[in-house]
């Protein structure tokens, strides 16, 4: 088996914290190999990084200590050259997005890269007790901010051209997400690019959301919360309406949330990953909706079922089109959605662990349409 080469930060190439527990601020450079681990530090993180590999057979070096000349200390390349060097590696495995620059050297120099076609650690896709702890951690966080902001949108007052007020000015998707960032960091976790997104905004998967929020319209909350300490990731997101929803708004809340409890009963170790998605698919399509990926602003249920958590907001395993079966120890969202232009958007999506005979929710979070 080829060693493994990985050269990023902690933000860029989080595979260097799964292998070493060492998260990187500027780019390191780390290898793998079945039995050891070397990771190339700048000199002021010696001691950190000694300190988060202690217990993972991860063997600490800088520049000075490989015997990189001064004027060379500061090139990547001649870091990655140097431990594969002392590791006695000629050849070594590298992800896709691997730094063109740093490749091209190394194989100037006689060492051979060859691109991984699959996972380098598809070992990350089912998480220990630790990282369950983890992201426990988080998804509470997500709960407790989550019920915060549909208290703030309940408690507003509707005036009389259906806009959201409080305290006597109009409530904003801004204002709402501000508290949301605010009680994540009361809970240790910071939130980055939360989602409050009302009326045609909330038809838009990814839209943020911005502006005033009105009444009677679906309010998109999406929260995943990264803990500033352990790293990891929860996920969790509401669709909520001020007021009184229209009859076709509760018709698409009613078929979301039928979608998610479909999808959550073909779950358990063993089956298949495509199953949650075809079953969310099968009961939008039983119920009359049809998604229409051809219009000129999509329609439907347009993106995947759920997809891991850890680490990476977004990582494996993928409850889509991704061949593959579920096992224990796999986190994954489950969170279809449906989304029309003219009316507005609805997801309801749930972060769950995959136990021996079945799931459990990481945190459970009360579903409610209408405050």
């Amino acid at each position: 088996m080829d060693a493994v080469l990985l050269v990023g930060s902690g933000e860029t190439t989080l595979d260097i914290e799964y292998v070493t527990g060492f998260r990187a601020v500027d780019p390191v450079v780390c290898l793998c190999s079945e039995k050891k681990r070397w990771l190339v530090v700048p000199e002021m993180e010696f001691g950190r990084a000694e300190t988060a590999g202690a217990t993972r057979s991860v063997e600490v070096l800088t520049p000075a200590r490989l015997g990189i000349r001064r004027n060379m200390q500061r090139r990547l390349s001649a870091w990655a050259g140097a431990v594969m060097k002392k590791a006695g590696v000629r050849t070594a495995v590298v992800p896709g997005w691997f730094p063109l620059g740093v490749a091209r050297k190394l194989e100037r120099s006689g060492l051979r890269l060859r691109i991984a076609q699959q996972d380098l650690f598809p070992g990350r896709a089912v998480k220990s007790q630790e990282e369950i702890r983890h992201i426990t951690a988080s998804q509470q966080a997500a709960v407790i901010a989550m019920r915060a902001a549909i208290r703030l949108i309940a408690d507003a007052e509707i005036d009389g051209n259906a806009w959201l007020q409080q305290r006597g000015r109009r409530l904003t998707s801004e204002i709402v997400r501000e508290h949301i960032m605010k009680v994540l960091l009361e809970h240790g976790c910071m939130g980055r690019d939360v989602i409050v997104a009302g009326g045609r905004q909330a038809a838009d998967p990814h839209c943020m959301g911005e502006g005033p929020l009105r009444a009677h319209e679906s309010i998109v909350i999406d929260i995943f919360p990264r803990h500033l300490v352990s790293g990891y990731w929860g996920d969790l997101t509401r669709t909520v309406v001020r007021g009184k929803a229209s009859p076709e708004l509760r018709r698409i809340y009613q078929a979301v949330r039928a979608a998610q409890t479909h999808a959550l009963r073909t779950m358990r170790p063993g089956k298949s990953l495509t199953a949650p998605h075809r079953a969310a698919v099968e009961t939008f399509a039983s119920l009359g909706l049809v998604t229409n990926r051809e219009a000129a602003r999509p329609t439907g249920f347009i993106h995947g079922t759920g997809h891991g958590v850890g680490l990476a907001i977004h990582e494996a395993p993928s409850l889509g089109a991704v061949a593959g079966k579920l096992r224990a120890g796999h986190v994954v969202t489950v969170e279809p959605g449906w989304y029309d232009p003219d009316i507005g958007g609805v997801r309801i999506e749930d972060t769950v662990v995959m136990t021996r005979h079945g799931w459990r929710y990481l945190a459970p979070c009360e579903k409610r349409f209408e405050v």
